[in-house]
């Protein structure tokens, strides 16, 4: 849809005339309205949505003229399911986000392989946990699963090498015209360090007992990315698309997946022993180390837990820290006796839908039991499970 035109009719002609070969001002419409779908909702998104016509032209020439600057991002701890610290973008360079991700998603999901499943459409936690089930059906009684953890992911990325591996491909495997301005944007987006001009929501205490390798406001400028945004999910998938080519075709590991920094192997006990230190030499060349202490071994009869689900041969459990912070989340819902808010709903049925692709029946009756003293929510007529598909 020619979103500008729509709107501008008489203006556009005559700077897509005088902005040839630069990012298009239809791309920042197309990239705000992609940006709404997920956050209507916030602060900064109903700022900029009530002037969003000329919000988007003032995007478009801050690029063209190339003055754009990210703006103060909101640094706030989550403490569920385990303490983290987030940065959120303003809603105005979350745009820019998405127009970097329209642009580049399409090409890297080309070069990434079929078994990684962070931010990808069509895969997700339900598709890696749907991949490990497959792949412990067809293992063989002498293979063991190893998982992996790497620390202190996020913060151990280095800018500089995100933004040299992304110009690369830029130049190897882009075609557009704003070739020049979509590699300036990117190093401007990742270069930026939020943690130097942000608004903290939560108080400075929570950060006291936060891992140094868990905090951008504790690691050098040229490392860590934050983890909330979305071309942070994007170029960290593509930061580990040469590991994953390694693992999965170099050593052979073809019953391999990852989850971000989490990853299994199920492979014969000596063979996956063997190439621990190889893959411990191939993650040190991009910065990244193993984790010492999240190291699991086990025959492959006995599962392992994967993104928030236990996942055997013939069955998938839903984890118990999952279990118990639903739990834990609707009993204080409760304790008010309140109506149900929209938002309380959400997360209740966000639970039931979560644990209904795993063998959760008496969980999911039981919860939704529980729920039913909040004014507002009703039970689902059913809680057979639901088929999980790859």
């Amino acid at each position: 849809m020619n979103y500008f035109n729509k709107h501008y009719s008489t203006v556009v002609r005559a700077v897509s005339e005088f902005y040839m070969n630069m990012i298009n001002v239809e791309d920042i419409f197309e990239a705000y309205y992609a940006c709404l779908k997920n956050k209507r909702g916030t602060e900064s998104a109903v700022k900029f949505e009530m002037n969003y016509i000329n919000n988007c032209i003032s995007l478009f020439r801050d690029l063209s003229d190339r003055t754009y600057k990210p703006s103060a991002s909101i640094a706030f701890i989550v403490t569920k399911p385990r303490k983290r610290e987030i940065f959120a973008a303003n809603f105005r360079d979350r745009v820019l986000h998405h127009l970097v991700d329209l642009k580049l998603r399409p090409l890297i999901e080309k070069e990434l392989i079929d078994r990684t499943f962070n931010n990808r459409v069509g895969k997700g936690t339900s598709g890696c946990v749907a991949q490990l089930k497959n792949d412990l059906e067809d293992c063989t009684p002498t293979d063991w699963i190893c998982k992996m953890d790497m620390k202190g992911f996020f913060m151990s990325l280095s800018k500089s090498l995100i933004i040299s591996m992304v110009h690369k491909f830029i130049d190897d495997k882009y075609i557009g015209e704003d070739k020049d301005d979509l590699k300036w944007l990117v190093e401007v987006l990742i270069s930026d360090c939020p943690e130097k001009h942000c608004n903290l929501r939560s108080p400075v205490e929570m950060w006291a007992d936060l891992n140094k390798n868990k905090s951008l406001f504790t690691v050098d400028d040229d490392l860590g990315i934050p983890i909330g945004n979305l071309i942070s999910q994007l170029f960290a998938n593509f930061y580990l698309n040469e590991f994953d080519h390694y693992v999965h075709g170099e050593l052979g590991f073809s019953r391999y997946g990852r989850y971000v920094d989490d990853f299994y192997i199920i492979w014969e006990k000596e063979k996956i022993l063997n190439a621990i230190p190889l893959i411990r030499e191939k993650l040190k060349e991009v910065g990244v180390t193993l984790h010492p202490y999240k190291f699991y071994l086990q025959h492959a009869s006995k599962g392992c837990e994967m993104v928030g689900a236990v996942v055997k041969k013939n069955r998938i459990y839903v984890h118990n820290r999952t279990v118990n912070n639903a739990f834990r989340k609707i009993e204080r819902m409760t304790s008010h006796k309140r109506r149900a808010t929209d938002k309380d709903l959400a997360s209740i049925n966000s639970y039931l839908g979560f644990m209904a692709i795993y063998n959760s029946y008496n969980i999911r009756r039981r919860l939704a039991i529980k729920a039913m003293r909040l004014d507002g929510f009703t039970a689902p007529n059913s809680y057979k499970k639901m088929k999980l598909s790859k």
